[in-house]
């Protein structure tokens, strides 16, 4: 375990020092969650500590205003791998996009959301299928 903590530390110590955005989101479901991303990685942990969960993305860029995102995520509690294909349509300074959580084992949660950027702050408006609502706000850092 302690090898563990030691690991995590040396992946993680990097990604807050050097993100580019950090955020915090709050869901209706009691859940909140702390975030930094740093290019195409990402740190998503749980206020109560429950959960931590690195995510890589790669984006597909379809058309000017389509984007197919992939992000895999691995849940270090769970020792769990899941992927949550995200279809995006871009506006100005929004987009709105459908995803849904795909796990070894079983479908998880299909969200929607309303993303807006303004200036370097990005808010978050969005619904799941666990009746749950969510908000976020980020701000880029660099």
């Amino acid at each position: 375990m302690k090898r563990i903590l030691i690991l995590l530390l040396l992946v993680v110590s990097p990604l807050i020092v050097k993100a580019q955005r950090v955020g915090y989101e709050m869901r209706t479901n009691g859940k909140s969650y702390f975030y930094s991303d740093y290019k195409s990685f990402e740190l998503r942990h749980r206020v109560d500590l429950q959960e931590n969960r690195f995510t890589y993305r790669h984006n597909f860029n379809l058309s000017p205003n389509y984007v197919f995102s992939v992000p895999l995520h691995y849940k270090i509690e769970c020792n769990t791998p899941t992927l949550e294909p995200r279809f995006v349509y871009k506006f100005d300074n929004k987009s709105i996009w459908v995803q849904q959580e795909i796990g070894v084992d079983k479908l998880y949660n299909l969200a929607v959301a309303l993303d807006i950027k303004d200036g370097n702050r990005y808010y978050r408006i969005g619904w799941d299928n666990s009746k749950t609502y969510r908000f976020r706000v980020l701000i880029k850092i660099e």
